[in-house]
């Protein structure tokens, strides 16, 4: 087992770089999401897809193995030393279980022939990313809670 310094030293902390890349990633990424959901609401009103529909998959798409590093970054430092001082592990644990989904249903999304399957984890993606940046934030706020404990 690792030896952790005091809780009040924070070693789960992200630095600012972590900060920067974590939250510009997800931002970016729940962004194009939402004009990827947007366009293809308007396309199966119109039955053509927006012209900017092709940039916001590509940036969707390049996105993913960014945000894998950081789901892998997160699990190995941060997550790591929250885990063991067992700070904000429920909304730390829904978190993994979100972005372990998102991970997964992205895998469907892409290499999935069309079906229940390739349906199924459109809808799941869609959700479990929507409902990112509340968890996120319940994470902040707890951490906040946490901090002021120690």
């Amino acid at each position: 087992m690792m030896e952790l310094p005091p809780a009040s030293s924070r070693p789960s902390r992200l630095s600012i770089a972590a900060h920067v890349i974590v939250v510009g990633s997800l931002a970016l990424s729940f962004i194009s999401g939402i004009a990827i959901w947007y366009g293809q609401t308007v396309s199966g009103e119109t039955l053509t897809p927006p012209t900017w529909m092709h940039g916001a998959r590509v940036i969707h798409g390049a996105l993913n193995p960014v945000l894998c590093a950081v789901f892998g970054y997160l699990v190995a430092h941060h997550i790591r030393y929250g885990w063991a001082l067992r700070a904000n592990w429920v909304t730390g644990l829904a978190m993994e279980a979100i972005f372990a989904a998102l991970i997964i249903s992205s895998l469907a999304v892409y290499y999935a022939d069309e079906g229940l399957l390739r349906s199924t984890s459109i809808w799941i993606h869609r959700v479990c990313g929507a409902a990112l940046p509340g968890i996120i934030t319940a994470h902040w706020v707890a951490a906040r809670m946490w901090i002021k404990k120690i």
